[in-house]
C-alpha cells in the first residue's frame, strides 16, 4: 500500500504543468521514498505533534478544492500552481503518516482521519471566500505557510532521529516555497486592486493569527490523543497541546517567522524591525506557554497526558 501511494504521488507530480508562473516544477523535488523511515523514533511529545499535523496535512484535497473554486475566474497559472501545491501537500501528509506509523505501529490513521473529518468540516468549495476576498485568502495562506515553515524547523531541531530531522527539514523548505508562491499571488492581486494596502493586510493577517487555536488543530490533537469520545473542550485541549509545542520554540525560529511575516503586510524585513517584532512574538509565545502550563496543572486531563 505504501509503495502504491508513493507511486501515485509521483505520478500526480508528473502531471502538473511545468509552465507555472507562481511556482516552478522542481525536477529534483524529494519523494517519500528518499527517506529511510523503517525504524524511526520520536519522543511522546514530538510524536503527538507530528500525528496532529499529519491529520491537518492529509486534508490537502479539501484545501485545494476550496481555493480552486475561488480562483475559477483566474487564468491557468493560478489553477496549475494550486495543483502543484496540492501534490506537495499530499506528499507531506503521506510522509508524516509513515513517520507516525513507523514510530507507533498502533497508530490508526484511517480511523483518526475519519473521526477528524466527521468532527471538523472545512469550507465548502462554493467559489465564495469565507474571508471576504481573494486578497484576504492570500494573506491567510502566506501567514499559514510562513508559520508552517517555522514549525517544521522547530521540529527538525527537536528531533534526535537524523532521518526524521531530514523529513522535517524537507517539509520546512517546501512550506517556504509555498509561501513564495502565495506571496506572488498576493502581489498580483494587490497590483489589480490598489486598495489592498498596509492596514488591510494587517487586518487579514491578524485575524488569521488569532485563529491559530481554532478547532481544526485542537480537534486533531484531541483525536490522536484518544479523547475524541469525551466532551471536547477546545481551550483545555489548546493548553495541553501548546504546552508541548511552544516549549520547543527558540528565538531563531521566531526570527525566521518574523522575516517572512513582515513582507506579507507589505513591510521590508530589515533588522530595525525584525528584532522588536521577534521580541514581541517571543514574549507572546512565552506568556502563552506559561498560561498553558498553569492551566494544565488544574485540568482534568489524564495524569499521563503531560
Amino acid at each position: 500500500m505504501a509503495q502504491w501511494l508513493a507511486a501515485n504521488v509521483e505520478l500526480s507530480t508528473a502531471k502538473v504543468h511545468v509552465t507555472e508562473t507562481f511556482i516552478k516544477a522542481s525536477p529534483n523535488h524529494w519523494k517519500p521514498d528518499d527517506f529511510d523511515l523503517s525504524s524511526v523514533r520520536l519522543d511522546a511529545s514530538l510524536l503527538h505533534i507530528t500525528k496532529t499535523i499529519c491529520l491537518l496535512e492529509s486534508r490537502c484535497d479539501d484545501y485545494a478544492e476550496y481555493l480552486q473554486a475561488i480562483f475559477r475566474d483566474r487564468d491557468a497559472s493560478w489553477t496549475s500552481a494550486i495543483e502543484r501545491w496540492n501534490v506537495e501537500e499530499c506528499q507531506h501528509g503521506f510522509t508524516l503518516r509513515t513517520v507516525c506509523e513507523s514510530t507507533d505501529p498502533n497508530f490508526q490513521f484511517d480511523e483518526s482521519m475519519s473521526a477528524y473529518e466527521s468532527l471538523v468540516s472545512y469550507h465548502e468549495p462554493t467559489g465564495e471566500s469565507v474571508r471576504g476576498c481573494v486578497a484576504a485568502e492570500m494573506v491567510s495562506r502566506c501567514v499559514v505557510e510562513a508559520l508552517a515553515s517555522a514549525l517544521y524547523r522547530v521540529l527538525a531541531d527537536a528531533a534526535t532521529d537524523r532521518n526524521v530531522g531530514a523529513v522535517y527539514t524537507a517539509l520546512a523548505q517546501d512550506e517556504a516555497r509555498h509561501y513564495g508562491m502565495f506571496m506572488k499571488m498576493l502581489s498580483a492581486e494587490a497590483r489589480a486592486d490598489p486598495s489592498i494596502g498596509f492596514w488591510t493586510r494587517c487586518s487579514f493577517a491578524l485575524k488569521r493569527m488569532l485563529e491559530l487555536e481554532d478547532g481544526q488543530i485542537m480537534f486533531a490533537s484531541c483525536i490522536v490523543a484518544g479523547r475524541s469520545q469525551q466532551p471536547i473542550r477546545r481551550r483545555r485541549e489548546a493548553n495541553w497541546y501548546l504546552a508541548k509545542l511552544y516549549r520547543l520554540y527558540r528565538w531563531k525560529h521566531l526570527r525566521y517567522a518574523v522575516r517572512m511575516l513582515l513582507p506579507v503586510i507589505g513591510v521590508r524585513a530589515n533588522r530595525w524591525l525584525v528584532w522588536p517584532a521577534t521580541a514581541l512574538i517571543w514574549t507572546a509565545v512565552k506568556v502563552r506557554l506559561w498560561l498553558a502550563q498553569i492551566a494544565n496543572r488544574v485540568s482534568f486531563l489524564p495524569a499521563d497526558a503531560d
